[in-house]
């Protein structure tokens, strides 16, 4: 009778404690180089999509203009920052498993945290004004010559490096999976990339300028001359977006070659 008494404690005990136990996929996730890139198609268009959200609503203001040169500081960049909603928004959960939903959010939420801090940190003392070199009495408005995003530089520069953005996944991933993290460091490698790509072809335009003051022509003063102290607001990034398509070839490259080694093992 303590024998069964026994026994009947152990099973109820498994039982309780049953659904803590690691449970075997019958179907892999990402097991498969075709589902790898079926993933990278989806990431990527969702980050691209996102992404024009983000920069079509970038408003650029307070810009300090001195002379023929304006200055963007930190925080300069607007209020409208990227977030992982404007990635997910678009994104079709059904008929997907948890892990996958979850390797999305991931990929997300690195993108948004290093373009989030990218943003703020962004710095850029070289805008032209060429009009500020040569007035008089104040700045009669104008815009700025338009000039690549790469011209300026940012304290979050880092948090869009393939390092920082892998360790972001690595630390929340659903799944310790190797077919799991291989995706990882190729969306990290590729997301790097495409950044430094958009860095390259996005510029900085519309930036309307004005006020300030300017040398008094003569005889009173020695105008015309270079404007102290003027303003520049509702500047925009225009031209390029993140390219999916750079992106998902990436991706698809990085699986192709570690296939090929994994093949020559």
């Amino acid at each position: 009778m303590k024998l069964l008494r026994t026994s009947v404690i152990i099973l109820a005990l498994i039982l309780t404690h049953a659904h803590s136990w690691p449970v075997s996929r019958e179907d892999p996730l990402f097991a498969a180089r075709e589902d790898k890139e079926d993933f990278a198609r989806e990431v990527s268009y969702l980050i691209e999509r996102g992404w024009k959200e983000w920069q079509d609503n970038i408003e650029i203001n307070d810009v300090d203009v001195e002379g023929s040169s304006g200055i963007i500081s930190a925080g300069d960049i607007g209020e409208h920052f990227f977030s992982s909603d404007l990635i997910l928004r678009k994104f079709d959960r059904k008929n997907r498993s948890q892990e996958y939903i979850d390797c999305i959010r991931v990929i997300s939420g690195a993108v948004a945290k290093g373009m989030r801090l990218w943003q703020q940190g962004y710095s850029n003392t070289g805008i032209p004004f060429p009009r500020g070199a040569s007035c008089v009495y104040t700045l009669t408005p104008c815009y700025n010559v338009p000039v690549l995003v790469n011209t300026g530089s940012s304290t979050g520069d880092s948090e869009m490096s393939k390092e920082v953005l892998y360790s972001y996944m690595l630390y929340r991933t659903p799944l310790q999976d190797e077919d799991v993290l291989d995706v990882f460091r190729s969306a990290a490698e590729s997301i790097e990339k495409c950044f430094h790509e958009w860095e390259d072809s996005c510029l900085i335009s519309d930036i309307l300028a004005s006020g300030g003051v300017a040398p008094q022509p003569s005889p009173m003063g020695n105008g015309p001359g270079m404007v102290r102290g003027a303003k520049g607001f509702s500047g925009r990034l225009t031209g390029a977006y993140f390219n999916a398509e750079t992106m998902r070839e990436n991706m698809c490259e990085y699986f192709r070659v570690a296939s090929q080694e994994e093949d020559s093992r």
